[in-house]
């Protein structure tokens, strides 16, 4: 059976056509996994092969020290494991006989209708169509978590997430990271100034020197505040919590 996810899982494509890195990072899943692997008490358990404080967490995430998302996705089919729903306890059908019907159904999760055969095909595809129309409003396959859904995944995102936002907060993370170790001696305006964070904050020849320090100052605020962010995420995510920056 085909596993289904909430949000955009990573596709890799076929063993003789993989797809471009792209592919994976789109998916918030791809992210977690990245996240994970700054965390240096779960590295020190990853190290230790699954032993310490982090050792439940490392049950079901395993050793993240291996630079392939790819092999660490499909290993025991872990992604799934992770990340998938459970299967729909009810597909569409027809119910025979009442004993079929099941008391723990109810208006939110389920629609019964009663289908008058003498009626023309046409006619009941028309009216099944507005009845679907006014009862299922999410979109097509995945509902968002204001319209009811509760996930049933063993681990859920904390909340709604731009992969885009995450990638460059992570890249920040790591810039500032590798200063703080001794490994880079570039300011905080000068890495956002290289990852071009803030356009209208961006040198220019001529700047006189007022606005030259503004903007640098700019940078730097932005720089700070995606390393908080990230700082957090890189900590609340050996709580099985992602992405959550509080």
């Amino acid at each position: 059976m085909k596993v289904h996810f909430l949000a955009p899982h990573p596709l890799f494509g076929r063993v003789n056509s993989r797809l471009s890195l792209g592919h994976q990072t789109r998916s918030p899943y791809y992210w977690w996994w990245a996240y994970l692997r700054r965390n240096e008490d779960y590295l020190a358990c990853c190290r230790r092969a699954g032993k310490g404080k982090l050792a439940g967490l490392y049950a079901d995430f395993g050793d993240v020290l291996n630079d392939n998302f790819h092999a660490w996705w499909t290993t025991d089919k872990r992604g799934a494991r992770l990340f998938g729903e459970k299967p729909l306890p009810l597909n569409l059908k027809e119910l025979k006989d009442s004993a079929e019907w099941d008391a723990e159904w109810s208006k939110d999760s389920v629609m019964v209708i009663a289908v008058p055969l003498n009626l023309s095909k046409r006619h009941l595809e028309s009216k099944f169509k507005q009845l679907l129309k006014a009862r299922h409003n999410g979109r097509r396959g995945r509902k968002k978590a204001s319209e009811g859904y509760v996930s049933t995944a063993k681990y859920r995102l904390h909340r709604p997430v731009s992969t885009p936002t995450l990638e460059i907060q992570l890249a920040v993370y790591d810039a500032v990271m590798a200063k703080r170790r001794g490994e880079s001696f570039k300011t905080l305006a000068d890495i956002g100034t290289d990852m071009k964070l803030v356009r209208t904050a961006m040198p220019r020849a001529g700047d006189h020197p007022h606005d030259a320090a503004q903007k640098r100052n700019i940078m730097a605020a932005t720089v700070s505040r995606h390393f908080r962010a990230a700082e957090r995420m890189v900590a609340n995510v050996v709580k099985g919590e992602f992405p959550n920056s509080r």
